[in-house]
C-alpha cells in the first residue's frame, strides 16, 4: 500500500481490504511434553489470544522462527485448556485477518491440531458457523457473528514501511484540561453539519524510518488547520512542544509530518509518547461558527492504535493509563479533566473507526430529536423535518434522550403521583408461567397520547419503608414503590428505569460461547448461584438467539433494543416492528408502517454502540482495593464477573477482540421475592433479572444528577441496591451486611470507582 516513491497521502487513499469468510495462512498448535506451539504460517507479523483454563486473555506479539510465526506455552499438564485465536498480517491482499477461535487441550504426551478441527478431541481450528455444541449449554441459540459476518476496516495497518493508525474525531470547543471553562465534553450547535475527520497517523518510525505523518481527512473543506503534537503544558494546559500546520492536499485531505521530539530534544524514537491535537478552521461561508479545537489521542510511537491517557502531575502530562483502567478495553476514554461530569456517557470510542466517525453524530442528532415536532433537545440545532409528526399515537417519552437522560440512568419522580416520564411499566396477563399482552394496552402502558384521552396512566403512588440493622448496629431504611393506574388497571406490571448506555456495543460483541461458559442453571458446582441464558427469537430472521439486552435480557442485538423502544416508548415503526404495541381489544391502534428508516436506525444504533467507556478510577487508592478484595470474597463476582472478551468477529472493529470489565455475566438470576415482580417475561420468571453491568456505576451522580438502581430505581445509594439482593445473592447480601463500617464503605468505595 505504501511507498516512498508514491508518497505518504497515496498511501492511504488505498483500501484496508478485509476477506472474513477465508483464511490465507495454516495455523494451529502442535503439543510436545509439557510444552504447546501454537504457530502461523506466515513471516509477516502474527499475535496470539489464548487464555489457559478460562483465566484472564493475554495478547502476545509472536516471534518467527523457522519460516513461521511461533508462541510457546510452557509447564503445562495434562488436561490443561488454551482458547485461542490468531490476527496476523496476509501479504496476498495487504491486510490483516483474524482466525476463527480454537481451542487446544493438552494430552501430555503431545498432540497436533493443524488448523482444521478434531473431531475427536474437540480441539477445534474453524469456526462453529452456528451449529450448537451439546456440551457448552448454549442448546440452539446461533450466534450473531462468525468468521463469515462482514468486517468494517482494521483499525491498524501493519506495512513493510509503517505501521498505520487509522482514527476519527469531532470538534471540540476548548482543550481537553481546561476544567476552568468545562467545554470539551459538551456537544457544540451543527456538531453533525460537516464538523467531524478523521486521522491516519503514518509511523514510519516503528519500521526503522525516522518521521511520522497524520493525514487528515475532512468532511468539509478546512482553511488553516493546525497540527500539535507533543504535549507541553508549561505555561497552559493548552501548549504542544511541536505547533505546525497541516499542507492542503485537496479539499477533504490535508497532511503534516513530525521527526523530532522536541519534549526530549532528540529524534522520534519507539516508545515516546506523542499526544495530538487538531486545530480546525472551516472554510467560510460555513453555517454556525468556523474554528474550532479537537479531541487529544495519545499515540505510543512503534505500538499502532490510540491508548487512553491519564494525566500525571502538576501539568497533567499525557501518560498511558495502566490497563486495569481500560473498562471498556480500546473504547475506553482518557481520564477527564474538563469538569464536565454529566457528558462522560456521551462520548466517542476513543478509538472510532472513520466509517463510523459521521454517522455517530448523525445518530446523536436522532438520538436528541422530538419526534413529534422535530426540535433538537440541545439548542442552537435546527428543526429535524425528516423526523416530524411520527411520534404516537401512545408513547411514553417524545425523545430517545427525555427518558435516557445523558445517557445515564434514569430517577423517579421526585414527587409521588407523578405521571412517569423515564420508566416504562410493561404490562400483561398471566397464566401460570406465562404472560399475554393486556387486551387493552398491549405490552407497554403508554401513559401519553398525540391526540385525545390516553390509554391510561401510571404513577408512583406511595413508597413503603422497611428498616434494617447491620451487624454492628448500624441501621438503614429500604423503601419500595408502590403504583397506581387510571382507566385501565393491569392485571401484572414491571416498571423498569431506564438504564445507562454506554458499553452495548460491546456486550452485543460477547460471544455466546463466552456467556455459555458462566452459565450453571442446575448449580452442578453447588456454590449457591444458577445463572441461566435466556433465549430469544430473532424478529430479523427467526433464529434462536442468546438474549442479552434489557432487564430480563429480553433481545439479543443492540439493534433489536433500539427498534423496540421506538416501537413502544415512542410510537415509531421501523422494518423490524412496523407494528404498534397494541392490545387485542384495543381501540384505533392498528395497521403496519416503516415510519424510521433502516439508514436513520442504523445511525442510532451505531451511536449507542460505540458510546466510549469511562476509565476505571483511583487504581492505586488503596480503600478502593480492599473494597475488590472484600467484592471477591463475599461472592458478588459470582454473577458480577469483571472480565470478558469480545468477538472477534464483530462488524465493527473498535470492538472486535477486545478485553473489557463490566462486571456482568449477561446471565439470568433469581433474586428472590424481595425484587420480584408479578409478571414473567418469555422463559424468564418475575423474580429472575440479568445481571446489570457496573461499568460507569460510579459516574451516576453526575450523569443522572442523583441516584437510583435496581430495575425500579427504588434504591437510593449503592447500599441499598446491594441490601435489596435476594435469592442466588442472599449470602452475599448477608456478607455485606455482617462486614464491619469500614469494610462496607471499603466496597462501595470501590463500586464509586468503576
Amino acid at each position: 500500500m505504501y511507498s516512498r516513491s508514491t508518497g505518504v497521502v497515496a498511501a492511504m487513499l488505498a483500501a484496508v481490504l478485509w476477506a472474513g469468510d477465508g483464511f490465507a495462512a495454516t495455523y494451529g498448535a502442535q503439543g510436545s511434553g509439557s510444552s504447546a506451539i501454537f504457530y502461523v504460517d506466515t513471516t509477516s507479523w502474527a499475535d496470539i489470544h489464548y487464555t489457559l483454563n478460562n483465566g484472564g486473555q493475554l495478547n502476545v506479539r509472536m516471534t518467527v522462527t523457522n519460516g513461521r510465526n511461533q508462541y510457546t506455552v510452557s509447564n503445562l499438564v495434562a488436561g490443561d485448556v488454551i482458547n485461542y485465536n490468531f490476527t496476523y498480517w496476509d501479504v496476498s491482499c495487504n491486510c490483516a485477518r483474524d482466525t476463527p477461535s480454537a481451542r487446544y487441550t493438552h494430552g501430555g504426551g503431545g498432540s497436533t491440531d493443524a488448523g482444521t478441527p478434531d473431531a475427536g478431541s474437540g480441539d477445534a481450528g474453524t469456526p462453529d458457523a452456528g451449529t450448537p455444541d451439546a456440551g457448552t449449554g448454549t442448546g440452539a441459540v446461533v450466534p450473531l457473528f462468525n468468521g463469515s459476518t462482514p468486517l468494517e476496516p482494521a483499525l491498524v495497518e501493519n506495512t513493510a514501511q509503517a505501521l498505520i493508525t487509522h482514527v476519527g474525531e469531532r470538534v471540540r470547543d476548548r482543550h481537553a484540561r481546561e476544567a476552568e471553562f468545562r467545554a470539551y465534553d459538551h456537544f457544540l450547535p451543527l456538531y453533525f453539519a460537516n464538523r467531524t475527520f478523521y486521522v491516519d497517523i503514518i509511523d514510519e518510525v516503528a519500521k526503522g524510518g525516522s518521521q511520522i505523518t497524520v493525514n487528515l481527512h475532512t468532511v468539509y473543506p478546512h482553511d488553516g488547520t493546525n497540527f500539535r503534537a507533543f504535549f507541553r503544558g508549561l505555561n497552559t494546559v493548552a501548549e504542544y512542544f511541536h505547533n505546525g500546520t497541516f499542507t492542503r492536499v485537496n479539499d477533504n485531505l490535508y497532511t503534516a509530518s513530525v521527526n523530532y521530539n522536541a519534549k526530549e530534544g532528540r529524534a522520534i524514537r519507539v516508545g515516546d509518547r506523542m499526544e495530538i491535537e487538531v486545530g480546525v478552521f472551516l472554510k467560510q461561508p460555513v453555517e454556525g461558527r468556523f474554528n474550532y479545537y479537537s479531541g487529544a489521542w495519545l499515540y505510543i510511537v512503534g505500538s499502532g492504535g490510540i491508548v487512553p491517557f491519564e494525566g500525571v502531575g502538576t501539568i497533567l502530562d499525557s501518560f498511558p493509563m495502566p490497563e486495569a483502567g481500560w473498562s471498556g478495553g480500546r473504547t475506553t476514554l482518557n481520564a477527564p479533566y474538563s469538569n464536565e461530569p454529566t457528558w462522560r456517557f456521551m462520548q466517542m470510542a476513543l478509538n472510532l473507526a472513520p466509517v463510523n466517525t459521521q454517522p455517530f453524530v448523525e445518530g446523536r442528532r436522532i438520538h436528541h430529536t422530538d419526534f413529534g415536532d422535530g426540535s433538537h433537545s440541545e439548542p442552537g440545532n435546527p428543526v429535524f423535518t425528516t423526523q416530524q409528526n411520527k411520534l404516537g399515537p401512545g408513547y411514553v417519552a417524545r425523545s430517545c434522550v427525555a427518558c435516557h437522560v445523558n445517557n445515564g440512568r434514569g430517577l423517579p419522580p421526585a414527587t409521588t403521583n407523578t405521571t412517569l416520564t423515564n420508566m416504562v411499566v410493561k404490562v400483561g396477563r398471566v397464566s401460570g408461567t406465562t404472560a399475554t399482552p393486556d387486551p387493552q394496552l398491549g405490552s407497554k402502558l403508554q401513559p401519553r397520547s398525540t391526540s385525545g384521552t390516553p390509554e391510561a396512566d401510571v404513577r408512583i403512588s406511595s413508597w413503603t419503608v422497611t428498616n434494617g440493622q447491620f451487624a454492628d448496629g448500624t441501621t438503614y431504611q429500604l423503601r419500595k414503590p408502590n403504583y397506581s393506574f387510571l382507566n385501565v388497571i393491569p392485571t401484572a406490571h414491571s416498571a423498569r428505569i431506564s438504564p445507562q448506555l454506554v458499553g452495548m456495543g460491546l456486550l452485543e460483541a460477547v460471544p455466546e460461547s463466552a456467556v455459555s461458559s458462566l452459565a450453571d442453571p442446575n448449580d452442578s458446582n453447588g456454590d449457591g448461584i444458577s445463572g441461566r441464558m435466556r433465549t430469544v427469537t430473532d424478529p430479523q430472521t427467526g433464529e434462536t438467539r442468546l438474549g442479552r439486552f434489557g432487564w430480563k435480557a429480553g433481545l439479543a442485538r443492540l439493534r433489536h433494543q433500539v427498534a423496540d423502544a421506538f416501537n413502544g416508548d415512542l410510537g415509531v415503526t421501523s422494518s423490524i416492528y412496523r407494528s404498534l404495541d397494541c392490545g387485542s381489544s384495543q381501540q384505533g391502534c392498528s395497521g403496519t408502517s416503516t415510519e424510521l428508516s433502516d439508514a436513520d436506525l442504523d445511525k442510532i444504533v451505531r451511536y449507542i454502540a460505540l458510546l466510549g467507556v469511562p476509565a476505571r478510577r483511583e487504581l492505586t487508592n488503596s480503600q478502593a482495593l480492599r473494597g475488590e478484595t472484600l467484592f471477591q470474597n463475599i461472592g458478588c463476582a459470582s454473577c458480577h464477573k469483571q472480565t470478558l472478551t469480545t468477538s472477534a468477529y464483530h462488524p465493527h472493529a473498535e470492538l472486535r477482540s477486545q478485553t473489557i470489565h463490566p462486571y456482568t455475566d449477561l446471565l439470568l438470576h433469581d433474586m428472590g421475592s424481595g425484587l420480584a415482580d408479578n409478571l414473567p417475561e418469555g422463559n424468564a420468571s418475575g423474580a429472575e433479572w440479568r445481571t446489570p453491568p457496573l461499568w460507569g456505576i460510579g459516574l451516576t451522580a453526575g450523569v443522572s444528577g442523583g441516584e437510583a438502581y435496581l430495575h425500579d430505581g427504588r434504591a437510593r445509594n449503592l447500599t441499598e441496591a446491594i441490601l435489596w439482593h435476594g435469592g442466588e445473592a442472599q449470602a452475599s447480601r448477608n456478607a455485606f451486611a455482617n462486614l464491619s463500617s469500614a469494610d462496607r464503605a471499603a466496597l462501595i468505595k470501590f463500586l464509586q470507582t468503576l
